[in-house]
């Protein structure tokens, strides 16, 4: 069975991940969400549900432990902008 997916909505490192991978819930994928607007207190707590951390009223881009339905849940959303495959951050110098 397959998952909907809105693959406009993921970069192409996600989207190409996310082609590739088994049905699962576990939430294996490191994901930055990105809304369009701070979300309100009803998207929050779905975000929240879901695994994204960090949630609040004044941002716009949240970290995400998530499993591959959620990931799909989250690119059906109309307030979410971009879903992006998470990169480890490195110190300059």
């Amino acid at each position: 069975m397959l998952i909907p997916m809105n693959y406009q909505k993921l970069d192409p490192s996600l989207s190409a991940i996310v082609s590739e991978l088994p049905q699962s819930e576990e939430p294996n994928l490191h994901v930055s969400v990105r809304t369009l607007a701070p979300p309100d207190p009803e998207q929050q707590r779905e975000l929240e549900r879901l695994g994204v951390y960090g949630v609040s009223s004044r941002g716009r881009i949240f970290s995400a432990q998530l499993s591959l339905e959620a990931v799909s849940k989250l690119s059906e959303k109309p307030w979410v902008r971009l879903l992006s495959l998470a990169q480890e951050m490195r110190p300059l110098g």
